[in-house]
């Protein structure tokens, strides 16, 4: 499977779809037939891995070893595992592998906070808050998939009660009240390869800003993509880590071999 193509299928198919109504789930709800039937397909498809840049945190991932990982863009969509989109939560991207790596690096950081991972796909960066002290997470992502993945990834890592909640919302496309509403005044946000091209950074750079105003603390992970190189929004980031991507992901990831941790600032005239 070419990762790196499918990263910028799924996210620019899936953020023009209707965004769903607000709901938040705690991690031990929801064991209805669907979910259940639902997270069956999500272990028979994955692989228990701790082979990435954050071996603390083990993960149901997509891999060579996995039949799926070997068929071309779209071809899951039929009654071969049962996905209506392609896999993406199944794979731990260079960008949210810096970030999570960073979050378990620096835990003062997040430690006491309530948190918000937007698109957060395996749930790995949201998982690592709460192991290093987060008071409360939301695991945000439009596809309900990428939610039960998160949900059994935080399970298996020992994540238990309240303090993780997922959301399907579509955050990025909502106003800036609906906005605050669902993140609740969460202190920290976390983006891990979101910035993927130009036209969602062009969404992405404006509602962070808003946030940034709110007083969140906004951290970026990723590997160079053309959203963060070619837009300019690099301007109002301050580096906080540069990390060497693994053998393994530099070969899945064609063409990066570092994924650095950003943070968002304001210009001086706005903090």
């Amino acid at each position: 499977m070419n990762i790196r193509l499918c990263t910028c299928t799924l996210l620019k198919s899936s953020r023009n779809r209707n965004a769903p109504s607000t709901t938040l789930y705690a991690n031990s709800s929801g064991k209805d037939s669907d979910v259940i039937s639902v997270r069956g397909k999500i272990l028979s498809n994955t692989v228990l891995s701790r082979q990435h840049m954050t071996p603390e945190i083990a993960l149901h991932l997509i891999t060579p070893d996995c039949a799926i990982y070997h068929q071309p863009v779209g071809a899951n969509s039929g009654a071969d595992t049962g996905f209506s989109t392609d896999p993406f939560w199944g794979f731990f991207w260079p960008g949210g592998q810096a970030l999570t790596r960073f979050i378990l690096d620096t835990e003062h950081v997040f430690r006491g906070k309530t948190v918000l991972e937007v698109g957060c796909g395996c749930g790995a960066s949201a998982i690592a808050a709460l192991l290093v002290g987060a008071t409360r997470v939301i695991a945000n992502d439009i596809d309900p998939v990428a939610l039960q993945a998160t949900l059994l990834n935080a399970e298996r890592n020992g994540i238990t009660g309240n303090r993780l909640v997922v959301s399907s919302d579509n955050l990025i496309g909502q106003g800036a009240d609906e906005t605050h509403q669902t993140v609740d005044r969460c202190e920290v946000v976390l983006i891990g390869d979101l910035f993927y091209d130009t036209e969602i950074a062009a969404d992405l750079h404006p509602w962070i800003q808003r946030l940034a105003r709110a007083g969140a603390e906004i951290y970026i992970g990723d590997p160079g993509r053309h959203g963060i190189t070619e837009t300019g929004v690099l301007s109002q980031m301050e580096l906080r880590a540069r990390y060497e991507l693994p053998a393994n992901v530099c070969l899945e990831n064609s063409g990066f071999s570092h994924a650095n941790v950003w943070q968002f600032r304001l210009p001086s005239d706005e903090a």
